[in-house]
């Protein structure tokens, strides 16, 4: 189940991604194109489905350091 919705989401992000990319990535072979959409499909999806880890208060940090 969990591969099934996981293949979904990346087949998805992969269309997405072609779609805006295409003009771009015309001196690319298909080989390499077929190459960096997997890439960039697989990071999309990471993005979407895992937890967002928030970064961590910079701004405290520096005046904490200041003082």
């Amino acid at each position: 189940m969990l591969d099934k919705r996981k293949a979904e989401g990346i087949t998805a992000a992969r269309r997405e991604i072609a779609r805006r990319i295409a003009r771009f990535c015309t001196g690319l072979s298909a080989e390499e194109y077929n190459a960096l959409l997997d890439r960039m499909a697989h990071v999309q999806w990471k993005y979407d489905t895992l937890p967002n880890i928030a970064e961590p208060d910079i701004e405290k940090k520096l005046r904490e350091l200041m003082e």
